[in-house]
């Protein structure tokens, strides 16, 4: 095999690729990237035991031909060049010239790489850039290292109907969903939070095919496609059945300000889980936190207080800051009902209807 390629475009297909294997495969050839170069171009492909991967990219196919080399060598050695194009060529080892600079790698047996699976039919299409931020935003709401797969993992739901895709997740302790538009029919899947967010990064914009029925989620861009292994549901409730309620306190603040303000708070809270005491009732809301060496403090974030009487709710301090972090408009609207229940963060205008419920602790 030997080929010419675009070196930024080929190091950003391995990069990509690598970033799904297996960093300590019981069988070689796993930790290595299929290259397959045709008249077509060129294609990178990724096999893990939950995912797999694969990426087109144009190339000047001189000796069509096939080779396994090991993906995140390859990948680091192709980005850390600085040409603009690439060549690789491979006979008993793989050989990438970039410029005057050459880089040998060996090679893995092709025979014992494993087969990817089919591509699954689409059921629906996305837009890339909206599914991708949706996905950011409510992968807060996990916990990857949850016993429970399902409190890790990220659930799609697409309404053929309504024609709408929801992304939603909850690891019990706070929940995060977000609707976008959908073109397709209908279908859910539930998939590992880091594995799909991961994927969305290195895809491409524009219009994405989603395959949401069978036995795994299929993700598909114009030149990138991804399969990703289903997770178990069991022991996970649906958040937005707890937000279906009427919240009598509600004030509007300062996103910024008040992530600052809660981020401050930690210095003086200095414990494994840090709390903060958040007072909404007035205009003015309060951040309060103390650390176990008598370390106390409070700010004052200016807002605007539209109903209710006051209310102060604990929460840990990672908790609600990471609802604010995922809320990308100026100002953040705050519904809360007691000290007891749970609080709903939402943005302040209707591009999106992103919405982060975290639940309060004792202090």
């Amino acid at each position: 095999m030997k080929l010419r390629a675009d070196r930024p475009a080929l190091a950003d297909a391995l990069t990509w690729a690598a970033g799904h294997l297996d960093p300590r495969p019981t069988i070689p050839a796993r930790a290595g990237l299929l290259l397959e170069a045709d008249e077509q171009g060129l294609t990178v492909s990724g096999v893990d035991w939950s995912i797999t991967t694969h990426a087109t990219v144009d190339a000047d196919v001189i000796t069509p031909g096939r080779a396994v080399i090991p993906g995140r060598l390859a990948a680091q050695v192709t980005g850390s060049y600085r040409s603009d194009t690439i060549e690789i060529t491979t006979d008993a080892t793989a050989e990438l010239v970039a410029g005057r600079d050459r880089f040998t790698l060996p090679l893995l047996a092709s025979e014992d790489y494993p087969a990817a699976p089919t591509a699954p039919a689409p059921d629906g299409t996305v837009d890339g850039a909206e599914l991708a931020a949706a996905v950011r935003q409510v992968a807060v709401a996990t916990d990857p290292t949850a016993a429970i797969a399902a409190l890790g993992a990220i659930q799609l739901d697409a309404d053929g109907d309504a024609g709408t895709l929801t992304a939603w997740a909850t690891d019990r302790y706070r929940g995060a969903w977000r609707t976008i538009p959908w073109a397709g029919g209908t279908g859910s899947a539930l998939v590992p939070a880091r594995q799909l967010t991961g994927a969305l990064k290195g895809m491409t914009d524009g219009p994405t095919e989603l395959a949401l029925n069978g036995d795994v989620l299929g993700v598909a861009s114009p030149d990138r496609r991804i399969t990703l292994t289903r997770v178990d549901a069991t022991g996970r409730q649906d958040p937005r059945r707890a937000a279906k309620v009427d919240w009598p306190v509600k004030a509007t603040v300062p996103r910024a300000d008040l992530l600052a303000a809660i981020k401050r708070a930690g210095l003086a809270a200095g414990t494994d889980k840090p709390k903060v005491l958040i007072g909404l009732g007035s205009d003015e809301i309060s951040v309060r936190a103390a650390g176990p060496t008598g370390s106390t403090v409070m700010d004052i974030v200016d807002g605007r207080h539209h109903e209710g009487g006051p209310v102060q709710i604990a929460f840990l301090l990672g908790f609600i800051a990471d609802g604010l972090a995922a809320i990308d408009t100026d100002d953040v609207v705050i519904h809360a009902m007691a000290p007891t229940r749970p609080a709903l963060l939402a943005p302040t205008d209707d591009t999106t209807d992103y919405r982060y419920l975290v639940m309060p602790v004792r202090l």
